[in-house]
């Protein structure tokens, strides 16, 4: 855990959760574009080659992100 710092605008606590190879990184960030206080996840394969992963948010459906890919796809 990383406590909340105005400096590098990170308004909470940062919270890293490293499960079977995968690392997650949640807090609040202070500032995205217009708006403020929003959810900020970063999710790294921990693998020394990562492949595909598998993201599903807010129930929205899964989206696949590859190594070096550009968009995501349903």
């Amino acid at each position: 855990m990383v406590d909340a710092s105005p400096k590098d605008n990170t308004p909470s606590d940062v919270y890293e959760i490293q499960v079977f190879g995968v690392s997650i990184l949640i807090r609040r960030r202070a500032q995205w574009g217009l708006d403020t206080d929003v959810p900020y996840i970063h999710i790294e394969d921990q693998r020394d080659e990562a492949g595909l992963l598998l993201v599903k948010v807010n129930n929205s459906g899964e989206h696949e992100h590859r190594p070096g890919a550009e968009e995501t796809a349903a």
